[in-house]
Parts: structure tokens; sequence; C-alpha cells
């Protein structure tokens, strides 16, 4: 049961994730965030475009999708399950999120002197929901499943 809560935590990650980053609201924020931070260009420049992504680009993204998706796992779903507590996936995997992201944001923060400082709080926050999210619902329907079993 262990690797289908993984493949769970991975598809339920990689779904929020991937909706995040492309809806409208993020991208109109990121947008808003660049321009006010005085380099209107970045949002368009920085990155690659989806568009041109090949085995490089898709292997980064599906070993980072994969590490996380382990992460909760390991650190917070299975834990959880273990203690028959939610709040344990709940704190876990919200404290595994804000973690990974801060890893990411602050260096990219130190390094571009243009990078709004507002990106900060936000994407480390948004990790945190993200990873709580996909925690929470995977221990939240494997308890419930046990809990029809008996």
């Amino acid at each position: 049961m262990k690797y289908v809560r993984f493949v769970a935590a991975f598809l339920i990650y990689t779904i929020i994730d991937v909706g995040w980053n492309l809806s409208p609201i993020a991208t109109g924020m990121y947008e808003r965030l660049y321009e006010a931070s005085g380099n209107k260009g970045m949002f368009d420049a920085f990155g690659r475009q989806m568009d041109t992504w090949g085995g490089v680009e898709i292997s980064a993204i599906l070993a980072f999708l994969l590490l996380i998706a382990f992460g909760n796992s390991y650190l917070a779903i299975e834990p959880a399950l273990k203690e028959g507590s939610l709040l344990r996936a709940v704190k876990n995997s919200f404290v595994l999120g804000c973690a990974a992201y801060a890893t990411y944001i602050i260096p990219i923060y130190l390094q571009i002197s243009t990078w709004p400082a507002a990106l900060i709080p936000i994407d480390i926050l948004i990790g945190g929901l993200l990873s709580l999210i996909t925690s929470t619902v995977v221990a939240a329907a494997f308890i419930l499943f046990h809990l029809n079993r008996d």
C-alpha cells in the first residue's frame, strides 16, 4: 500500500502544482510582481518556455515531482497513518513544502538582483500549501478507507 500512497501523492501533487502554475491567478500575480520590481521583461525571459522543453527539462521536473512525492509519503503520510492522526500529515507536510520551496526561492533572490522580494514568503507558503493538500488528501483517503474496511 505504500507504493499506492506514493503514486497517489505524486499524481495529486503534480495536478495541483501544474494547475496552480498555469492558473490565471498565479500567472497574473507573478507578472505583476515582476513588473513592480522594475523588471518588466523578467516574467517572459526567466525560465524556459514549455514548448521548448526537451529531455533534460522533463527529467528535471520529473525528479522534483518524484522527490516531493517521496518526501510527502515518507515524512507526512506514513507517519500520519501510523499514528492515526490526520493532523500529523498536515503539520509534517506543511513544514516539508515550506522547506522545499525555501531552498529554491531564497538562493534565486540572492542571485538575481531584480527578483521580487515579495515572492519569498509567497512561494514558501505556496510550497507548504501544495504539500499540505497532497498529504492531507492522501492520508485522509487511506484513513477513511481503513475505517470503512473495519
